[in-house]
């Protein structure tokens, strides 16, 4: 077959790989067919690592920084469970194949669910650069849940404090010297600080570790106006917007206890057991925090991390962010929908009453119930009450008179 390629104007030569005419002109009328109708794709040879390359540098970068650890996660599953030369070898048969072994290895519906929906968009962009012909088809999910619910709860004071005392358990600071001993205090004291630093503020973990006193950059306390606020850079936090939003009183006062000569730098330095040049990253914090939870036996559910030993799957116990729903749970008792909103610093209203108006109606009802339950025996006792005076009218009725 011999055309004229539409993109380069070139004269263009292929074979139909055949040697029946009659096989040939059925080809030739098919690719004459889709080169008029703008469809002809030339099968794409690109290998999959410059396709993860070209995506990471072209599209990843562009991406909120979770989404792009996400989808690294996605591709290293592709890379584990697939191991594609060719970016055309992920297809159907070996996407089928894939989610069969994250399966095996123990992940929710849900997740590969999420997992899928991240590899379908790469590859939908794929095809708007012409490196594949189709996207292929994805598995359906048939008991993946479409509605989320939260993975942890909200804990209690009383959890909290128990979390706190297990601090010193974690911190296994070397040296029983004087100055080892008081190095431990300080570290012990910097997680003591920011366990309720969050529990005060409903800030998400990365949140609270770019908070400032002065530095505008990133998120930054804003004293200046009538109110305490929240100066927050797009860059800074899950909604990417400039945002000024409230503190509550609560949290401003925990604050206020902090002299005024410290008030510079990060607001929450949660410290490491070993001194380096750099604070915490956000993984070891969050690690720290889930130990702390472990080892309060604070649980918040059923499907926590695999044991590394046995492999049998732990219970989850309560992590940085139960803080913030414990904090967004309480002010679901005491401001409206989209006050809350506004706390919890939600993109859209729909999360907020997701997560947190449908506990606060579990709660309520609860007390509806309650409330029942007090007035049905108070009615009892009244009933009770009216047949025994009925039943000694009767009896007064019944009984002679004494003269």
């Amino acid at each position: 077959m011999r055309w004229v390629d539409p993109e380069t104007e070139r004269e263009r030569w292929e074979s139909t790989k055949t040697n029946i005419r009659r096989d040939a002109e059925r080809i030739a009328g098919q690719t004459e067919k889709e080169l008029n109708e703008g469809t002809y794709f030339r099968r794409s040879v690109i290998s999959w690592e410059d396709f993860r390359v070209r995506y990471e540098t072209e599209v990843g970068v562009g991406l909120a920084e979770k989404t792009q650890q996400k989808i690294k996660t996605v591709f290293n599953y592709v890379e584990t469970h697939i191991n594609p030369k060719r970016l055309i070898n992920v297809n159907e048969t070996n996407i089928s194949k894939m989610v069969k072994a994250l399966r095996e290895i123990g992940l929710e519906e849900i997740t590969i669910k999420n997992s899928l929906g991240h590899l379908k968009a790469v590859l939908e962009w794929g095809k708007t650069q012409k490196l594949i012909a189709k996207v292929p088809d994805f598995p359906k999910f048939k008991r993946a849940r479409s509605k989320k619910v939260m993975r942890g709860r909200p804990i209690t004071l009383e959890e909290l404090e128990r979390m706190i005392q297990a601090i010193p358990e974690v911190i296994k600071y070397p040296g029983k010297s004087e100055s080892s001993q008081q190095r431990k205090a300080e570290i012990v004291a910097s997680w003591e600080f920011y366990l309720w630093g969050l529990w005060w503020s409903g800030l998400r973990l990365e949140e609270s570790l770019k908070l400032y006193w002065d530095n505008e950059e990133g998120i930054c306390i804003d004293l200046d106006g009538e109110y305490p606020m929240f100066r927050i850079r797009a860059e800074a936090e899950k909604g990417n917007k400039d945002r000024l939003l409230p503190m509550t009183p609560e949290f401003y006062e925990f604050l206020d206890q902090v002299p005024e000569d410290e008030r510079t730098g990060p607001v929450f330095n949660p410290q490491a057991m070993r001194r380096h040049k750099d604070r915490m990253l956000s993984t070891s914090v969050s690690n720290v925090v889930a130990d702390i939870g472990e080892k309060a036996n604070v649980m918040v559910g059923d499907k926590g991390k695999k044991d590394k030993k046995t492999g049998e799957r732990k219970p989850r116990f309560a992590s940085a962010h139960d803080l913030r729903r414990a904090f967004g749970f309480r002010w679901s008792r005491r401001v409206k929908a989209f006050e809350l909103k506004e706390l919890m610093r939600h993109e859209n209203i729909a999360t907020t009453q997701e997560y947190y108006l449908e506990e606060n109606a579990q709660d309520t009802a609860r007390s509806i119930w309650d409330s029942c339950e007090v007035n049905r025996r108070s009615s009892l006792r009244k009933s009770s009450q009216n047949d025994d005076k009925q039943e000694n009218e009767a009896s007064s009725k019944v009984l002679p008179d004494k003269k």
